[in-house]
């Protein structure tokens, strides 16, 4: 079967933008070139307010931590950063899939090449933005971590199960989101001419058949989370 080249623009781009992408998200980091700017489905994540955690009635309120909040309260930030890391790898891992999909479109004669190559446009200007609110979203959750921990009683269990599923769909959206990064960084070098067109799109064919495997994860640790039961510390 003929593979239908990539239409990348071979020119120069803007002075290089380089993202500072965490180590545990992204493997040590990834430079992208170009002043990339994101769609609107990129943009950081507001950060979900933790309940209070203050007792009603009779009933005493939770002891505070070490850091003077409460248990209830420790633990819902725990739960909403881990929520906005995912959030955040979907919108990455997103756009990554639309990246790869309107190629296969384009092979199959869905797509027409100018509709493919919008679709590229768009995503690629949106990577920058995802890698970076991805990046954010991932060092907030790791400050939240352990915030649970001290939570017992009827919360305890579900909470359990929540972070647990949501570890599980965060690990397979970084997957995903390292392969988006990967391919941006290709894009990046292949545009600063740091190879030729045989070897960049030598490279695109390679990404785009690998890619449903860590997409396709994703999807189904994602799809767990759904299932998995809602934390309500107290």
């Amino acid at each position: 079967m003929s593979h239908a080249r990539r239409a990348v623009p071979k020119r120069k781009w803007p002075i290089p933008l380089t993202l500072g992408i965490v180590a545990a998200v992204l493997i040590g980091g990834i430079a992208v070139a170009g002043q990339l700017r994101g769609s609107d489905d990129a943009r950081p994540m507001p950060t979900a307010s933790a309940p209070s955690g203050e007792a009603t009635g009779n009933a005493q309120p939770s002891p505070p931590t070490a850091q003077g909040t409460t248990p209830a309260a420790a633990c819902a930030r725990e739960i909403a950063a881990g929520e906005a890391l995912v959030k955040a790898a979907r919108t990455a891992a997103g756009h990554w899939r639309e990246h790869v999909e309107a190629r296969t479109n384009l092979l199959s004669g869905k797509n027409s090449l100018a509709t493919t190559s919008a679709i590229w446009k768009r995503t690629r200007l949106a990577g920058p933005t995802d890698l970076a609110t991805l990046a954010s979203a991932e060092t907030a959750q790791a400050q939240a971590r352990g915030g649970c921990s001290a939570i017992s009683g009827a919360a305890a269990e579900p909470c359990r199960q929540r972070l647990a599923a949501l570890d599980a769909a965060a690990s397979a959206g970084r997957a995903a989101s390292r392969d988006w990064a990967n391919h941006l960084s290709m894009m990046a070098a292949y545009a600063a001419d740091a190879f030729s067109a045989e070897h960049a799109q030598h490279q695109w064919v390679a990404a785009w058949k690998g890619a449903p495997k860590n997409l396709n994860a994703f999807k189904r640790a994602d799809e767990a989370l759904a299932r998995a039961p809602g934390c309500q510390p107290s």
